[in-house]
């Protein structure tokens, strides 16, 4: 019986300093006793990843078209005699025309990069800039005007 009264003891003992410990602990927990919870930036994120692409212009001027017709006719004008070299000249015209719209095209494309950030509510944003990147992936951001500013 002695020895179940010294274990009885000892595990009052045991819950008593528990229950004395943990009152601080869950005082600091409190929200409002917190001294970082009111620096709290509901604005603030991560950079998790960046995406960096080019996209071409929506349209050409017409110069490249005109240009590339104008070397395709005369590059399929080189080719057959009679009523082939007609079509070589018309079909080289198309195609030039066709190619130099796409190269005028591809030398006015704009780089373009997304920019995912996981904000701190836990959501995650995904912000279109131009140009280059210019957030590494970790880095510490915030939300201003819709745009992100270190």
């Amino acid at each position: 019986m002695k020895n179940v009264s010294k274990l009885g003891a000892r595990i009052a003992l045991i819950a008593a300093f528990a229950a004395a410990g943990a009152a601080p602990l869950t005082a600091q927990a409190q929200e409002g006793h917190h001294p970082r919870a009111s620096a709290h930036c509901s604005n603030c994120g991560t950079v998790v990843s960046t995406h960096t692409y080019e996209r071409a212009a929506e349209r050409g001027s017409g110069v490249g078209a005109a240009g590339g017709a104008v070397l395709g006719g005369l590059l399929g004008n080189q080719v057959g005699s009679g009523r082939g070299r007609t079509l070589a000249t018309i079909a080289g015209a198309v195609g030039g025309g066709y190619a130099g719209n796409h190269v005028e095209r591809n030398m006015h494309s704009v780089t373009y990069t997304d920019v995912r950030v996981r904000m701190a509510n836990g959501g995650v944003r995904t912000f279109t800039e131009q140009g280059r990147p210019r957030f590494a992936n970790g880095e510490h951001v915030r939300v201003q005007g819709g745009r992100l500013v270190r």
